[in-house]
């Protein structure tokens, strides 16, 4: 899992929350750590792995609180990073997880009553409120548990044998993800932050401002520039997200100090006088060239290209 590091370096300041999420582009997944206001770092990686969120945190001082989506390497990666933050699952998130189980039509009453109390997770805003939603997801569990551990024998048409699975499979899965997430005490954190926050207001209870102002604003820069791949794209998403740091320095400054790109150009002028030289006694060809042979040559054929 070959992986590159971008970002602003540690500041060695202590977050109150920090927003973490990975998101699909032509060259990548890009993982992003933010606050409310800025871009903290980001990590190139193949998937979102353990260990690519792990590079991504070790290099920012572990904050207060971190809201994840729900992937398993972000919250395996915080564990080990970062042991003493609590962790807020995203309360949007969570409800997908539901509805892709339900859908947003359940059939059946049990389905419907589970998917209602999914929704309610995001329109909760006092401690009261989710004692309540506690209570009522706990009385789900009640009313419906002969019905949830109903089972159905099934046939294997490749072996012929006979099996028990769970008749109501999907409702049970919807109720099984919200009671995790409630027993690990990772829906409402934001009800309960730690003492040290300065400001209670602008803990968030979903990673919105992540996925609305950063990764939908990297798309879109994407998707308007889909003709850079590789990475001339990810330096063109890389300056985005620096600039969006807490202290980015002017870009013109920076153009200064590499001397508006003539220094780099030196470098590869002399990179292709010593090394894109054919050598006609092995047969090795030039490394790139320009152009193509427009004399005829008997042994190619039919030559094809720009001329």
């Amino acid at each position: 899992d070959v992986s590159t590091f971008r970002g602003s370096g540690p500041t060695g300041r202590i977050y109150d929350q920090v927003f973490i999420d990975g998101t699909y582009t032509a060259s990548g997944c890009l993982i992003v750590a933010a606050t409310l206001d800025h871009v903290i770092a980001w990590h190139w990686c193949k998937r979102e792995t353990t260990r690519a969120y792990k590079q991504l945190l070790e290099r920012i001082p572990a904050p207060l609180i971190a809201v994840i989506d729900g992937g398993q390497g972000a919250a395996s990666a915080i564990k080990q990073c970062w042991p003493t933050t609590l962790v807020q699952r995203c309360l949007v998130h969570a409800q997908r997880v539901v509805r892709r189980y339900t859908t947003s039509r359940p059939r059946t009453d049990a389905g419907r009553t589970i998917y209602r109390l999914a929704l309610k997770l995001t329109r909760i805003s006092t401690i009261e409120q989710a004692s309540q939603w506690g209570a009522q997801l706990h009385e789900f569990a009640t009313v419906y548990h002969t019905w949830l551990n109903e089972k159905t024998l099934v046939k294997d048409p490749q072996t012929g044998r006979w099996t028990r699975t769970w008749t109501h499979a999907n409702v049970r899965k919807a109720y099984n993800s919200l009671n995790h997430l409630w027993r690990s005490n990772l829906l409402f954190v934001y009800l309960n932050p730690p003492e040290e926050v300065i400001d209670t207001d602008q803990i968030k209870a979903t990673t919105n401002s992540l996925e609305g102002g950063i990764n939908s604003q990297l798309k879109l820069l994407a998707r308007t520039h889909r003709g850079r791949r590789g990475e001339h794209q990810r330096r063109m998403l890389e300056w985005w997200l620096y600039l969006k740091t807490e202290l980015p320095d002017d870009p013109v400054e920076i153009a200064r100090q590499s001397n508006w790109g003539q220094d780099q150009l030196a470098k590869v002028q002399t990179l292709t006088h010593n090394e894109n030289q054919a050598d006609h006694e092995t047969g090795r060809p030039a490394l790139y060239d320009n152009a193509i042979d427009t004399n005829y040559t008997h042994s190619i054929g039919i030559q094809k290209g720009q001329i």
